[in-house]
């Protein structure tokens, strides 16, 4: 290989590219301890580095001694020269074997080896814009790029892939999604240590990882499956949809570097934003570095981290407490209401908040109302991993059940859980699957599930079809209709001189809450100048009959939805009062004498 190949410059770890030229920097191997000669004490022995470099088009390679005044403190920088970059990979040799590359922008395999590339071809982005949704007008679906289309009857030509995400881009529009975020697809390790007798997958993806580098097996061909991943974002783009990354880094520290990924991400790929841990992110960085600052960023809290840009309202808290409030009022817990209306609350000008009732860490909705305990026996622990804290109600029976009360029960909680996700102030999250009842068989841990446990199970869909459609009709109600939805945080006030505040609370009877540590009936009206909208909440084990509030002129309240299915759309709520049925919601539209 015609090379010229002299000392680099030592500043930003990584590949670096310019004019036919490559800047490669990377930590120098550690001594190591050994034997003396005699074998009778420990020795410090310098490690050999050497780099390999392939000429991709053949799988040839040569090996290049790395000399001493190439070698910065730890780090060796190296620059070659002469060469097209896209043509090449490499390998970092420590005593000649091959080590992680913690700055790999991505991999392919040569000859069964894992070649780290140095540049990743040039894409045509053509005309491509970010859609700039803002937090108030999304509706986040959260899904595992192997595991979305997986399965056989997923319907897609190339399964398991980033091209069958994109294949599914019509199905997520027509559910009223405009967003998605992404479980990890940067090159993350998914076995043990060589000598662990751990044989698990990490299927999730967190824990240590090639940040920079897409996850080869997420391609049709891995070695184009960083192209098939701006093909993604590029078409979910021309849809008017955003796409974000999760990236949990495993470490703190290493502000500089963790920077860089995310810029790179940015930059490369057009991500719209990225779900980060603060505990291993420097929030205050990101937020203000200005390569980052038209994206969205999402973390469980942000530590007083100032914005530089306080106008785009781009960051969005991301935690379980929507969750535990929400599930808990489901199950109809006593003192739940008071977490309930908080949550319903929820708002703010300076950030978004993401809401949702399931997460990949716990239970789907599906198993939400049909386990109370974990079964993570699969997962190798003796079913002692994930939480025993589910919060969840199986209706009368573990798991799946022939049982007409128990299945009418669980038909009529998996719309009330919709409801509580949907009709919120926040971000709504849909974790895959649930929207067509997908099981994961009491298993809230998956994260070594590989199979058809974690995979979407597709015929679902078919089965289920109901629960799509009442899904999907939530969310275009909820975009259409902005009483449910303002633009602005309510205010509890009567804005409209109708006599009706912005947002109310009651209880059976209207005006009148009762105690927020008994009570397992709420109703929430949101009234605008001509109509209103009321949620009848009966989260008892027993039928409740509410009062609702009068509407001024006379207006009458018309049934909407009833999740029990005894009341019909259009049905009048007579002399003011509706009948509701256990652990059941009915929603009501109202309209002034006017």
């Amino acid at each position: 290989m015609e090379w010229k190949i002299k000392k680099g410059t030592p500043w930003a770890y990584g590949v670096w590219i310019g004019e036919k030229q490559i800047n490669l920097v990377f930590e120098a191997a550690q001594r190591k301890k050994v034997k003396d000669r005699r074998q009778t004490e420990d020795v410090l022995k310098e490690s050999e580095n050497r780099l390999r470099v392939y000429r991709l088009s053949d799988g040839t390679s040569e090996d290049i001694r790395l000399k001493p005044e190439w070698k910065f403190g730890d780090a060796y920088a190296v620059s070659l020269v002469g060469q097209n970059p896209e043509d090449y990979g490499y390998q970092i040799l420590q005593d000649g074997i091959p080590v992680p590359v913690p700055d790999s922008i991505g991999a392919v395999t040569v000859h069964g080896e894992r070649v780290h590339l140095f540049k990743i071809p040039e894409f045509d982005w053509e005309d491509d814009k970010a859609p700039g949704i803002d937090f108030d007008d999304i509706y986040l679906y959260k899904l595992h790029v192997k595991g979305f289309t997986k399965q056989s009857r997923s319907n897609v030509k190339f399964r398991g892939t980033f091209s069958g995400v994109t294949e599914k881009l019509s199905y997520l529009k027509s559910l009223g999604i405009n967003a998605i975020e992404l479980m990890p697809v940067y090159d993350f390790v998914v076995t043990a240590e060589e000598n662990s007798r751990d044989e698990r997958k990490n299927y999730w993806g967190y824990g240590p990882a090639d940040y920079r580098a897409v996850k080869p097996d997420y391609g049709v061909r891995p070695e184009l499956a960083a192209d098939e991943l701006r093909s993604l974002v590029k078409a979910f783009h021309k849809e008017g949809m955003e796409v974000y990354l999760e990236i949990l880094f495993d470490k703190a520290g290493d502000t500089e570097k963790k920077l860089a990924c995310l810029r790179y991400w940015a930059t490369a790929y057009h991500v719209d934003g990225f779900h980060l841990s603060a505990a291993t992110t420097p929030m205050a960085d990101v937020l203000s570095d200005p390569i980052l600052s038209d994206k969205k960023i999402m973390s469980e809290n942000f530590d007083g981290s100032c914005d530089r840009n306080p106008e785009g309202r781009r960051r969005a808290v991301y935690h379980n407490g929507f969750q535990e409030n929400m599930r808990r009022f489901l199950r109809g817990d006593a003192g739940a209401a008071d977490g309930f209306t908080d949550s319903v609350l929820k708002r703010s000008r300076e950030q978004g908040y993401i809401q949702y009732m399931t997460n990949n860490n716990g239970f789907t909705l599906m198993d939400l109302v049909s386990y109370n305990n974990r079964h993570n026996a699969e997962n190798g622990e003796r079913n002692l991993d994930g939480t025993d804290q589910n919060l969840s109600w199986n209706c009368g029976e573990e798991g799946p059940s022939r049982k007409k009360e128990v299945n009418r029960l669980r038909r009529q909680q998996l719309k009330n859980g919709w409801i509580l996700n949907i009709f919120q102030q926040g971000t709504p999250l849909i974790y895959a699957g649930d929207e067509f009842g997908n099981s994961q068989k009491g298993n809230n841990n998956a994260w070594c599930q590989d199979n058809p446990i974690s995979w979407l199970d597709w015929k679902l869909l078919t089965k289920n079809l109901w629960l799509f459609e009442f899904v999907r009709e939530l969310i275009a109600l909820r975009k259409k209709e902005k009483l449910l939805h303002p633009s602005e945080p309510f205010k509890m006030t009567d804005k409209n001189s109708n006599g009706l505040p912005d947002v109310s609370f009651h209880g059976k009877s209207p005006w009148f809450c009762e105690d927020g540590n008994r009570t397992r009936c709420m109703g929430c009206m949101y009234a605008g100048k001509n109509e209103a909208w009321y949620f009848a909440y009966n989260m008892n084990s027993v039928r409740e009959t509410f009062a609702l509030p009068r509407l001024p002129e006379n207006g009458v309240w018309e049934v909407y939805l009833d999740t029990a299915e005894f009341w019909e759309k259009g049905q009048t709520a007579a002399d003011g009062e509706i009948q509701v049925e256990d652990h059941s919601i009915v929603l009501l539209h109202g309209t002034s004498g006017k």
